[in-house]
């Protein structure tokens, strides 16, 4: 926001046979004179049930979803002004908890303030990849993410045709996967993808043990999302590609820990675990990029860290210091590229 200097203007002593009537309309010109500065803050739409005020112009809200006969945690930062069809999703990393961290070690809301848009930040399970789970109805996060969310959003916050083509989806790990698998299965809802440190093609074989065994180690050896890989090439981002004609930023980083800056709560999880999953993630990245550029998909956009570590140092760096998550915002609606 630009703050601007308030200015009173000068004027002469009134002259004492003027009339009272006079009087009142030079104090009147006066305090006309006066330059208001508007204060910007989120518009809350009325209906907000469901919803408490936490922080930054933001509410802890609860979103029913049919598809999985519960409630999800979401955190909404309504937009700026009135009206305002914009949308930003943000997805956390596999090992998610019922507050999305890109609100707590992201740091996002206070980084994002002046963002006109309307921000939202869904809890998910954890290790379950943003995906609708074969047979399991408890697990349909994508159907949530494209269907639910927007139709919400439009009864609730009043976004007008609940940000649908004028959406933008972001992620980080499993949830780079999840964003860019939104996007390719939902090109009508999606404008714009921001991708971080993640993988891109279920199919090959590192990127499908990686997927396959974290969704069923950590999900009670339950199975993996889909039931043949038919289902699975359905859902990869790869095989996709012509799907994601929206502007797209990939970003990855080398692995090497960035000693100087913010290790984490646990320093050496970081350069034991984070330092060679962020290597992982590097070469799924640059895997991504060839495929992209056979495909001739000058729309998605790669940039690469020579320091960082799989960690939240790394992905602030590139979001709000590198300028990427502006970006990102900035092309929610743009069209085609």
């Amino acid at each position: 926001m630009t703050h601007q200097r308030s200015y009173v203007g000068r004027h002469r002593r009134p002259d004492v046979r003027r009339t009272r009537a006079a009087g009142l309309a030079a104090a009147t010109a006066v305090a006309a004179s006066l330059t208001v500065i508007p204060v910007v803050v989120p518009v809350a739409a009325a209906d907000t049930a469901g919803c408490s005020a936490i922080n930054d112009g933001a509410y802890q809200c609860t979103v029913y979803s049919a598809a999985m006969n519960r409630d999800i945690p979401v955190i909404v930062r309504p937009a700026l002004t009135a009206g305002n069809n914009k949308v930003a999703q943000f997805i956390d990393g596999a090992d998610s908890t019922d507050v999305n961290a890109w609100t707590t070690a992201g740091g996002a809301l206070q980084e994002l303030a002046n963002e006109d848009a309307t921000l939202v930040f869904p809890a998910m399970d954890r290790f379950t990849w943003v995906q609708d789970w074969a047979g399991d109805e408890a697990k349909q996060f994508e159907t949530f993410m494209a269907e639910e969310l927007p139709q919400y959003l439009e009864d609730t916050w009043s976004v007008p045709n609940g940000g649908r083509g004028t959406t933008g989806v972001t992620g980080l790990s499993s949830g780079a996967y999840g964003a860019m698998n939104l996007a390719a299965n939902h090109p009508d809802l999606y404008s714009s993808v921001y991708a971080l440190s993640g993988l891109y093609d279920p199919g090959m074989p590192v990127q499908r043990m990686v997927i396959d065994g974290t969704s069923m180690f950590n999900n009670d050896f339950e199975g993996i999302p889909w039931s043949d890989e038919g289902d699975r090439a359905e859902n990869n981002p790869t095989l996709n590609i012509s799907n994601l004609t929206m502007p797209v930023i990939v970003s990855a980083s080398s692995g090497i820990p960035n000693f100087a800056g913010d290790m984490g709560p646990d320093p050496i999880a970081t350069v034991v675990k984070g330092g060679p999953f962020e290597t992982g993630s590097l070469v799924f990245t640059a895997e991504f990029q060839a495929r992209a550029a056979l495909a001739g998909r000058t729309n998605i956009e790669f940039k690469y860290d020579l320091i960082g570590a799989h960690a939240w140092d790394t992905w602030r760096h590139s979001a709000f210091e590198q300028g990427n998550m502006h970006q990102f915002i900035a092309n929610i609606g743009g069209g085609v590229t």
